[in-house]
């Protein structure tokens, strides 16, 4: 019998439970949706840095995470169930037993599992780089399927902003990437001038993502925030959604989980996984968190930054008060209770109907926002 081997990175520490946990909140609803509409028929999954699926700690890893997603799917979908071709990748050793590979461990321990009908797995020990140009070209020789790709490194220095582009510009793909923040941050305001050792990945990957021009970082909050708005930036041809979330496991480590789509309802349910990881602001996770007398929606910025936004516009529709709450953040719920709010006190809001039919609520959904026959008003402050 293999010997255990005794490694921190045997166990799933509390940061990576919360991230696998958000990986599997947002692949439940993925397959849900996909699996209900007429113009998917087939859903490709890639973990192309999947590790070995279970922990020292018994605890799942994403592949698992992920079978169970499918597991549940399946079976809420008696009367028939969208193919799934799920890839898992990782060309590293394992961690808990000697001399196996990462990914013979993870089939071996799949095998014992049951595997719904409509799922076929494909384990690979390639390199990150051939194996994402490989699950590339899979993916464009399809043409009704829909893709997720979850990338999760041993740090960063195999991944480019360049692969997140060719990704998302399939048009048919989302990616969620899992990042360590502060590490990044520790060198990021040198690499780019200094050479030391493990400079020149890093400093490959801001280059690339600022175009060249990399600014200073202030904090692991500031390196997150520049790193989102740059990516929707860098982007910007393929029209793409970006949110992050970070994971702290400590006072000096803290880690940051992308999310890129094109499609809008996928974005919100994105946001709505982040909620429930994050009650209180739908920002993070943290080991220890401050729970403070003044958390919630209505004590953060966003009431303030969506009533400056009608303030300074002459018409905001229900579609942009919608769209300005998902890029801030911000649900349809969230976006509710802030108007609602606003028809309190001297400078009330008011709800003028475009559609010829009395306007009774606030009509923020994405039902209101796609659906060209549903109900249409603009809002401003009264004087």
């Amino acid at each position: 019998m293999k010997k255990k081997i005794g490694n921190i990175k045997a166990e799933l520490l509390q940061h990576s439970q919360a991230k696998v946990s958000l990986y599997g909140e947002y692949l439940s609803v993925y397959l849900s949706i996909l699996s209900r509409t007429k113009y998917v028929d087939n859903i490709l999954l890639f973990d192309l840095l999947c590790g070995e699926g279970l922990y020292q700690d018994n605890l799942k890893g994403s592949p698992l995470v992920a079978l169970d997603a499918l597991k549940r799917n399946s079976a809420s979908n008696v009367g028939g169930s969208i193919n799934v071709s799920v890839t898992f990748n990782d060309n590293g050793m394992s961690e808990i037993i000697e001399g196996v590979k990462k990914v013979d461990r993870l089939e071996s321990i799949v095998k014992k599992e049951f595997i719904p009908s409509n799922v076929t797995i494909h384990y690979h020990d390639k390199e990150f780089e051939e194996v994402l140009f490989d699950s590339i070209n899979k993916v464009s020789s399809t043409n009704k399927a829909k893709a997720l790709f979850f990338i999760d490194p041993y740090g960063y220095k195999n991944i480019h902003p360049k692969h997140i582009k060719q990704v998302l510009s399939l048009k048919n793909t989302e990616v969620l990437l899992f990042l360590p923040a502060s590490h990044m941050y520790r060198f990021a305001n040198k690499c780019t001038h200094s050479n030391f050792c493990g400079s020149d990945p890093l400093s490959e990957f801001l280059t690339d993502l600022f175009c060249g021009s990399t600014p200073q970082f202030n904090s692991v909050k500031d390196f997150v925030d520049k790193c989102r708005y740059q990516f929707k930036a860098y982007l910007d041809e393929e029209n793409i959604f970006v949110d992050s979330f970070t994971l702290e496991r400590d006072k000096v480590n803290t880690y940051c989980l992308f999310f890129f789509t094109s499609n809008i309802l996928g974005f919100e349910k994105m946001l709505e996984a982040k909620w429930k990881i994050d009650t209180e602001n739908g920002k993070g996770f943290t080991i220890s968190p401050q729970q403070s007398l003044f958390s919630g929606v209505q004590h953060s910025e966003y009431p303030q930054k969506l009533l400056k936004f009608i303030q300074n516009n002459e018409s905001v529709t229900n579609k942009q008060v919608y769209l300005f709450g998902l890029e801030n953040g911000y649900l349809p719920k969230h976006s509710n209770e802030v108007l609602k709010s606003m028809t309190q006190g001297a400078n009330k809001l008011e709800v003028i109907s475009l559609d010829g039919e009395p306007a009774k609520g606030f009509y923020i959904s994405y039902k209101h926002y796609n659906d060209p026959s549903a109900r249409k008003v603009s809002f401003r402050i009264g004087s």
